[in-house]
């Protein structure tokens, strides 16, 4: 079992319908290969998390690569896993319009137990000015993935 975390960005012509055409379609294919995980897509910015077994994710990333709906993808982190966090999802997407209810679902996906990578490259991918915002607004630790400081990245292999 492994999982993979890249970010690309959008084809210009990836408008809202074909990025929902194109979700529908990839967990369909997902269904067929066992993979699973979540899409997050802010304006142009995709974010992805995909876990599976090996060969067929790497058959998957491949696939990815050579997709012309995106560009500039960005391996952010491959490891192997004991288990899919996110088995639930054959390919969950978020748009990024609310935030707080996309990091309460991510936890409650994985059970409580968002692996550190995944939470680190979420917060990455998001940046300061859309955190922010979020972290003033909860009083309580009710989303996990912003109040627990996450370990960094180990780096990757040469």
């Amino acid at each position: 079992m492994r999982r993979i975390i890249y970010q690309s960005l959008a084809a210009p012509d990836l408008d809202r319908v074909e990025m929902f055409r194109l979700v529908y379609l990839i967990r369909a294919a997902n269904e067929t290969r066992g993979l699973c995980g979540f899409m997050l897509r802010i304006d142009e910015r995709i974010f992805q998390v995909l876990e599976g077994e090996a060969l067929k994710l790497t058959a998957a990333f491949e696939s990815i690569r050579r997709d012309p709906r995106h560009r500039q993808i960005e391996m952010i982190d491959d490891r192997p896993t004991e288990r899919a966090a996110f088995a639930a999802w054959r390919m969950r997407f978020f748009d990024g319009r609310n935030i707080p209810r996309m990091f309460a679902q991510i936890t409650e996906a994985a059970g409580g137990d968002v692996p550190h990578s995944v939470q680190n490259a979420i917060l990455d991918f998001l940046g300061p000015d859309l955190i922010r915002p979020v972290t003033e607004a909860v009083a309580t630790p009710a989303l996990p993935l912003l109040t627990e400081a996450a370990p960094p990245l180990s780096p990757r292999p040469c």
